[in-house]
């Protein structure tokens, strides 16, 4: 029993370290067991945020989290000013387009906060993220040389990926019936409530009333409303019902009210879109930037190592 105890004892001393000891440093790089410690819970917190999988293996995962960001504060020196500029707009992007996914920047917080950190320590988290691939990007993935005979080989050897299905172009707007912030569904009066106002908007949309602008004023689907509300998708992808109903359309036309798991949606088709096989012009750009990308990924590691050896990085975690 003695043993066990003790053992339960190292285990919680190596996920709280009373010490703030260096585990990794070098030139431009300073890493504390604070830091990795913050690392590991954001990890942890956010697979179960997430009901992901959690790594069994906790000294595997601080040695993964430790190289990462080693690797993330060699980048930091190496960049240049239009690195940060580019790191910085995609950490926008990334972060603006998480919060419009949900209906209130509060439930957004909450979200975040469920991963232990402040939102200005996400922001902060997602520009070093967005800033390493950058000067990856520009040092290691774009002296990767593809060639037209490489990208015209990968097209053919996976011509079934290029098929696309007939695929519907719509507009819905949706009038949810479960509650955003607790998952939890609404009563039936409120319900009928969703379903009155589901209604309001239809015969609107039936007096040509602007669409995106009902969708703006109306719509609960977070994902789409500032976005018009569309999507576009083929067969088996979409709830049932919305997908019955969205295929059955002709184009500018308006569906009746339509329940779904997710509430009352009012639907306009805008496009149908037939079967295709996308052509290679059309697919090169983005092939040979798959390429270069996998590449990349095998000359990582030897990289790496490049820049911690340069650097002199010494990592002590296991001292």
């Amino acid at each position: 029993v003695l043993g066990v105890v003790w053992g339960l004892a190292d285990e919680l001393d190596d996920l709280f370290p009373k010490s703030n000891k260096v585990v990794a440093e070098g030139q431009g790089v300073k890493i504390t067991r604070l830091e990795l410690d913050a690392a590991v819970k954001f990890s942890l917190m956010n697979a179960a945020a997430e009901d992901a999988s959690i790594a069994a293996d906790i000294r595997s995962l601080e040695e993964q989290l430790l190289h990462e960001l080693v690797f993330s504060r060699l980048a930091a020196v190496r960049a240049t000013q239009n690195d940060r500029s580019q790191a910085y707009t995609r950490a926008k992007e990334t972060y603006n387009s998480q919060l419009y996914g949900y209906t209130k920047a509060k439930t957004f917080n909450l979200r975040v906060a469920a991963m232990g950190i402040s939102t200005n320590a996400y922001r902060k988290r997602l520009y070093d993220e967005a800033l390493a691939r950058a000067v990856m990007e520009r040092e290691l993935t774009s002296k990767i040389d593809i060639t037209e005979g490489q990208c015209r080989k990968f097209y053919e050897d996976n011509k079934g990926n290029w098929t696309e299905p007939e695929q519907v172009r719509v507009q819905h707007v949706l009038l949810a019936t479960m509650n955003p912030a607790t998952g939890l569904e609404l009563s039936e009066a409120d319900k009928v409530r969703k379903r009155q106002v589901a209604e309001h908007v239809r015969n609107l949309a039936m007096q040509k009333q602007k669409f995106t602008d009902l969708v703006l004023n109306f719509s609960e689907d977070p994902g789409t409303r500032r976005a018009g509300g569309e999507y576009t998708f083929a067969r088996e992808v979409m709830a049932p019902e919305f997908e019955r109903v969205s295929f059955a359309l002709q184009v500018n036309q308006i569906s009746r009210v339509v329940e779904t798991q997710f509430g009352y949606h009012v639907i306009r088709m805008m496009q149908r879109i037939p079967q295709k096989v996308k052509p290679f012009i059309e697919l090169q750009k983005e092939i040979r930037k798959h390429l270069a990308e996998q590449e990349a990924s095998v000359r990582l590691p030897t990289y790496y190592k490049k820049l911690r050896e340069g650097a002199g990085v010494k990592v002590t975690l296991g001292d």
